[in-house]
């Protein structure tokens, strides 16, 4: 199995954040460290403010009775982030599908300067009355696939852990 390398803070930070926030006590697990279950909810957190960014949002569903369910994630803590440290979430755009779309979250420690932890996710394009993937509307399509060009523009290549992905 190869390492993948951590992405550069500063390549991470040129992403726009779609979540920041300082780490509350209540975070604190007993090792003295934020836990787990803290990061997983952070970038659920992260990704829904994205997605709801690029327009799948509230109207979205109630449109159309689409949405997205998580279907296959990869996580990877890199370091940890204690009680007080601010940190901040960013999504990159891997790549979609006809059905599921592929990105990244990086949960960034402003307090450390370090990236500390990665989520790698596939989430399925659904109709929520049959419960059963199905193609994006053609707006959103768009829209996600000008983001996932505009970030196969940067000038560092997603960490992807060869685990996750858009069948083609």
């Amino acid at each position: 199995m190869s390492v993948v390398a951590r992405p550069a803070v500063e390549d991470v930070l040129a992403l726009p954040a779609a979540l920041v926030e300082v780490a509350p006590l209540e975070w604190q697990d007993g090792n003295g460290h934020v836990n787990v279950r803290r990061f997983y909810d952070l970038h659920m957190r992260g990704a829904h403010a994205a997605l709801t960014a690029i327009g799948l949002d509230d109207d979205y569903r109630s449109s159309t009775g689409q949405s997205v369910f998580s279907v296959e994630q990869h996580i990877r803590y890199l370091d940890e982030v204690h009680v007080g440290d601010e940190v901040s979430v960013h999504l990159r755009w891997v790549a979609r599908g006809d059905k599921v779309l592929h990105a990244m979250s990086f949960v960034v420690d402003r307090t450390t300067g370090r990236v500390v932890n990665v989520l790698e996710m596939l989430e399925a394009h659904v109709d929520l009355t049959t419960r059963r993937a199905c193609s994006w509307a053609p707006t959103l399509a768009a829209r996600i696939d000008d983001a996932v060009r505009a970030h196969e523009e940067l000038p560092w290549p997603a960490p992807t852990s060869g685990a996750v992905g858009v069948r083609r």
